[in-house]
């Protein structure tokens, strides 16, 4: 039970089993899948074994050091997952899912599964950061900011669907607005997540020994990302604590240094994606987008073993850049300070950017075409948008300072 790798090979297996089966002439579904799932088993597991042999592990972990600096690469991180949420909004904007698929959809495809991972690299970080975390007063404080944050974008925003949008503002729809977060779902997440953080953190903590911890987020995955491989054997019940499991995984590599060649993570990236692209164009062809292929609609696909994968060897490749250059570092950090604005703000951008193409019924292949520039638009002016935030919210924080020394 200590070799927890194997584990993960077979999960690694199942995936990639399900998705060759797309691949090949199906007599009997499920005799296929179980047969290539075993090969695939087998290769994985062979292949780790030589690596052994040869004295150079394809994967081995090792206690990580921190030093206290800030690090680059989770600034990287971050910015990666903030280009995401523009990136995967342009997805559902733009009807690629009620579109009829045929071979062009590739590199779209390849994009909307990268792009997917935005939500998990921000849980992932979160664990990171926020693992040592304890029941405190502090600890609760960090709710007032993001409240704060929420609520003043919240407020632009409905002013923006008042006047630009012609949507009736009364107090019901404020009330939506603000107490149940229709502008940011991730928000009321995010809160929910810092009030169950402390009791996670000691649970993760008190499983000791390396192995128990790294069998806790195999099993957290397992309830989650092993649904529609299978056939909903494991009941989709479970679904919401991907959360923690993504956040389980931050945990771990903050405490942890998984060591995979760089060369071999993008290499990794490169060939899940493919596959997973490429065997949803084959699952969908001729009819729209299935959300029951390797994932369920109900969480958009943050649970699949695609997004797990992906984003987790984001976060490893991410992990092993460091960098004293701050040419490289600061624009990362600029990024990274403001991404909880940069989320809120985008979704009100896109109500401006795609506004004109919806209304004209722009078909998909046209607007992939041209992603770059509205996907690159909506970045820029949340960016602005989110560093005007944060100038205001220092002025108030000044003012109200300097009031209660004159008093």
């Amino acid at each position: 039970m200590k070799n927890t790798k194997y584990i993960l090979f077979l999960y690694i297996s199942m995936f990639t089993g399900y998705c060759l089966r797309e691949f090949v002439p199906q007599h009997d579904p499920l005799l296929t899948y179980i047969a290539l799932t075993a090969l695939c088993f087998g290769v994985i597991s062979g292949l780790y074994a030589l690596s052994l042999k040869s004295g150079k592990p394809l994967i081995y972990t090792e206690k990580k050091v921190h030093t206290g600096k800030r690090e680059t690469g989770m600034d990287i991180a971050r910015t990666i997952a903030v280009i995401f949420v523009p990136l995967i909004h342009f997805f559902g904007l733009t009807g690629y899912y009620s579109s009829e698929f045929t071979a062009d959809f590739l590199a779209p495809s390849v994009i909307r599964w990268l792009s997917l991972c935005a939500v998990p690299l921000f849980l992932i970080i979160t664990g990171y950061f926020k693992c040592n975390k304890t029941i405190s007063k502090s600890h609760y404080k960090a709710i007032i900011p993001v409240l704060a944050t929420h609520i003043f974008i919240s407020f632009i925003r409905v002013m923006v669907d008042s006047k630009f949008h012609g949507i009736d503002v009364d107090g019901a729809y404020i009330a939506d607005k603000l107490l149940f977060f229709d502008y940011g779902w991730y928000v009321r997440l995010y809160i929910v997540m810092l009030l169950l953080m402390p009791f996670f953190n000691a649970a993760y903590k008190g499983s000791g020994e390396k192995w128990k911890k790294e069998l806790l987020i195999l099993t957290l995955i397992g309830l989650t990302a092993l649904g529609p491989l299978t056939y909903d054997i494991v009941p989709s019940g479970w679904l919401i604590i991907y959360v923690f499991a993504y956040y389980a995984i931050g945990a771990y590599l903050y405490e942890y240094k998984v060591n995979i060649s760089p060369f071999i993570c993008l290499i990794l990236i490169g060939g899940i994606l493919l596959l997973v692209s490429k065997s949803t164009v084959i699952h969908c062809m001729g009819t729209s987008f299935d959300w029951s292929f390797l994932g369920y609609e109900s969480n958009s696909g943050y649970s699949s073993m695609a997004a797990f994968a992906i984003s987790s060897l984001i976060i490893i490749l991410c992990g092993s850049i460091h960098t004293e250059n701050n040419m490289i570092a600061i624009p990362f950090k600029l990024v990274s300070i403001v991404s909880l604005e940069m989320y809120l703000f985008s979704q009100m951008y896109d109500g401006f950017v795609y506004k004109g193409y919806i209304a004209n019924k722009v078909p998909f292949t046209t607007m992939f075409s041209i992603m770059p520039k509205l996907v690159g638009t909506v970045l820029v002016l949340s960016f602005i948008s989110s560093w005007g935030k944060r100038f205001i919210f220092r002025f108030a924080k000044i003012y109200i300072k300097a009031i209660k020394d004159d008093n």
